[in-house]
């Protein structure tokens, strides 16, 4: 299915299940097809009527000049109003914040928010993402390199270690990802300043002041968490969990059963397995 967002992109998007509606945000390199959400999404279809899609310039959806955060928050808004809200989002890593900004933005319309891990680089625990990231990125894909694009990113925004990147050729997934290599721009305008090392501008976000859960896992590096954290404080109406033993992205098994009982009120269904992600693995380490 496809739905036209405000400057007439075609966003395509999946709907899968019954009760509340609920919308999935994907990160950096990731698309309904091929990422944590779509494992994700058929754990909480049991529950909720979950709106998995492709962000813009990924997948099935359309890319329309120039791009603008403000362009991809309408595009969740047009995925509400096919859906009739009020909604629920979740979002994962920079798709977390993308969530965030539009809660802030349709709070009429967004019933309550879930984040999980976005990267926020708030203090000296790690090196803030270089400034001059983006025009680096934009040199390479002019050039035609979108695998060195993709290294580059998973080197100074991601912190996987040299061999990891020299190694992920290998991947699975190496040729996804490079095709989405020219998305990871518009990642880094998501982000925008929030990977600087500095503390979070307390009320930033609390104009819609949604109920919103913030996630980490317990095994992801303390920067990552220290971020998870100082946003559940700066927000207006925010709890922050950690879950044990997950990394960036946390298995569907151990994350449905929280969301569900966050948005519902009332215990998921959990049933035994483990899903991967179809991004770099190595993500998983992160």
């Amino acid at each position: 299915m496809r739905r036209a967002s405000a400057d007439g992109t075609r966003i395509a998007f999946s709907r899968a299940g019954h009760g509340p509606p609920l919308i999935l945000v994907d990160g950096a390199l990731c698309h309904r097809g091929a990422g944590p959400n779509r494992a994700l999404a058929q754990r909480l279809s049991r529950d909720f009527t979950v709106l998995t899609y492709d962000r813009r310039g990924r997948g099935e959806s359309g890319d329309t000049a120039p791009y603008a955060v403000e362009r991809e928050i309408e595009d969740i808004a047009a995925l509400v109003e096919t859906v009739g809200g009020p909604v629920s989002l979740y979002g994962i890593s920079s798709g977390g914040l993308l969530a965030l900004e539009a809660a802030a933005r349709l709070a009429d319309e967004v019933a309550k928010l879930v984040v999980y891990e976005i990267p926020f680089v708030v203090d000296e625990s790690r090196p803030p993402v270089p400034q001059e990231l983006a025009v680096q990125l934009d040199e390479l894909l002019a050039a035609g390199q979108r695998g060195a694009a993709v290294k580059l990113f998973m080197r100074d925004v991601v912190r996987l270690p040299s061999l990891l990147v020299g190694a992920m050729p290998a991947f699975p997934g190496w040729r996804s990802n490079k095709a989405l290599a020219h998305t990871l721009v518009y990642d880094i305008a998501v982000m925008g300043d929030t990977q600087r090392g500095e503390p979070l501008p307390a009320g930033r976000w609390s104009s819609g002041g949604v109920p919103a859960l913030v996630l980490c896992g317990g095994r992801s590096p303390a920067w990552v968490r220290k971020g998870a954290v100082q946003l559940a404080e700066v927000l207006p109406a925010a709890q922050h969990r950690t879950l044990d033993g997950q990394t960036h992205y946390a298995k569907a098994g151990a994350l449905a059963p929280v969301l569900t009982e966050f948005l519902t009120g009332r215990t998921s269904h959990r049933v035994p397995g483990v899903e991967h992600s179809e991004c770099v693995r190595a993500l998983a380490e992160v």
